[in-house]
């Protein structure tokens, strides 16, 4: 069973060269981005930016595929990409994850900001 999340993860197309030399050393997180994915869009909003989303992921920090995925978004917030200086930082991802409690939930990034977002709704 396990703890699950919802997660949207968007990059431009400038970050994209860096990101794909992070998944062809981790090839499970490859696997994770072009196989194991709910939804792959790799031509989100008309401009070369990559959608992926998963539904009740297990988006556990200690698996070294999510480890790899988290490192590089965190990296795309900084000013250095693997290495290379990238301007703008932040508007190369957008990272949404919610959890099953309510108060669990994260967002980075601002790609896309206004068209990703999180929402919460009461079904009944």
């Amino acid at each position: 069973m396990g703890y699950r999340s919802e997660v949207v993860l968007a990059i431009s197309k400038d970050v994209m060269p860096y990101f794909l030399n992070i998944l062809a050393k981790e090839p499970e997180a490859r696997s994770l981005i072009f196989k194991e994915h709910d939804t792959l869009n790799e031509d989100y909003g008309g401009e070369g930016t990559l959608l992926v989303v998963w539904s009740d992921i297990k988006w556990y920090e200690s698996y070294e595929p999510i480890k790899a995925i988290n490192s590089f978004v965190e990296e795309c917030e900084a000013d250095m990409i693997d290495g290379f200086e990238v301007e703008y930082q932040g508007d190369h991802v957008r990272f949404i994850r919610i959890g099953e409690e309510d108060n669990d939930y994260e967002s980075r990034g601002t790609l896309h900001g206004w068209d990703i977002t999180m929402n919460r709704s009461l079904s009944y």
